[in-house]
């Protein structure tokens, strides 16, 4: 049976100010009423009338630290109880699966798992959730074999990790293709050249599986990660061992050697991605004026701007009118409690503003 784990122990710090350490980027509403954690939720197990086969509610799983956990449930009070699964303290990706692969597997020794991040931004519904159950079917008749959605480049991004393909794979009636190899994030020539070739993908950090399969290639590969899992599959006791846990992330420990024994399949995911790993994203996601500038779901009456170009604005502060003259490519985000104004072509800058508050001990601005 297909389970959906969804990992959601990310802090977002490239959204600050709006994500924080205790709500981070995946429980905002930057766009519509719902986060982007209900929406991911929403996805997979909603009404479709396209694609009617979904996952049950009872089959999803949310990974996270135990500062999120209330706010999860909170956010999606319609789950089980036992929906979010607390990470006691923070060890990477392949903890992460191995924890929610035992905990599948009480109760279903055959258990798929769709793998999958909290945070995307993805349409339409119904070709993301027919290419999910599509891969799943490739798993159910090759069950030794990993497959990950890699997503059509359209710009030489160099903040996305890229998939390189190899040749096609002989799985019925689903086109999918043997993974060459996983490429770190490039420069701006390198993914210039990944996008001539055509034959590269980008990374989403979509995989389904076997559960059974992560857990044997992590006793392959990660065994710091394997044996520890192996000790909470035996006794249910979380808290005594996670920590013991390898901090590796899933892309080192199982995906990149495995692709070497070419166990990795790809599929081309046939729907509209974004990461919104960025406010840059806001411009990919709300519409611009006539002078390109970006108001990122901000009300026209609190912005005034004059003889700007290029720029973001978003505010959540309905009690402050934001005017800028004489801009260009800037972003401005104004909460309640911070203003930040930035180089928008420089968005990385955001990590330093956060690192330099944490060392100024302005943990309550994190």
């Amino acid at each position: 049976m297909l389970h959906a784990i969804i990992m959601a122990g990310g802090s977002g710090t490239r959204l600050w100010p709006e994500s924080r350490k205790n709500f981070p980027k995946q429980l905002l509403k930057l766009e519509g009423e719902r986060s982007f954690l209900q929406q991911t939720v929403d996805r997979l197990c909603g009404e479709c009338s396209a694609f009617a086969a979904r996952v049950p509610l009872e089959n999803v799983r949310i990974v996270a630290g135990k500062n999120l956990a209330d706010a999860i449930r909170t956010q999606l009070p319609e789950l089980p109880a036992d929906a979010v699964l607390v990470e006691p303290c923070a060890r990477n990706t392949s903890a992460c699966i191995a924890l929610a692969a035992v905990e599948c597997l009480r109760n279903d020794p055959d258990a798929v798992l769709a793998v999958l991040p909290a945070d995307q931004k993805i349409s339409p519904v119904f070709s993301f959730r027919k290419a999910i159950f599509e891969a799943a079917e490739v798993v159910a008749t090759h069950p030794e074999k990993v497959v990950t959605l890699g997503i059509e480049p359209t710009y030489p991004a160099e903040s996305f990790g890229y998939i390189e393909r190899d040749e096609a794979f002989p799985a019925p009636d689903v086109p999918v293709f043997r993974v060459k190899k996983f490429r770190e994030k490039p420069s701006s020539e390198v993914a210039a050249e990944y996008l001539a070739k055509g034959n590269f993908f980008w990374n989403a950090g979509i995989f389904v599986w076997k559960a059974e399969t992560v857990l044997n290639l992590l006793q392959k590969h990660a065994p710091g990660v394997f044996v520890v899992a192996e000790k909470i599959r035996e006794t249910g006791d979380v808290a005594r061992y996670f920590p013991e846990m390898e901090n590796i992330s899933i892309d080192y420990a199982v995906m990149e050697p495995a692709a070497v024994e070419g166990n990795v399949l790809v599929m081309a995911a046939p729907f509209a991605w974004d990461d919104v790993g960025s406010w840059r994203a806001m411009e990919r996601i709300f519409p611009k004026d006539t002078r390109h500038n970006t108001l990122a779901g901000t009300s026209e009456k609190n912005v005034v701007l004059i003889d700007s170009n290029d720029c973001v604005i978003r505010s959540t502060d309905a009690s402050k009118t934001v005017a800028c003259f004489g801009l260009a490519d800037v972003a401005v985000i104004v909460t309640p409690d911070v203003v930040l104004v930035f180089d928008k072509n420089r968005e990385e800058s955001v990590r330093e503003v956060t690192a330099k508050l944490k060392a100024m001990g302005r943990e309550d601005l994190l």
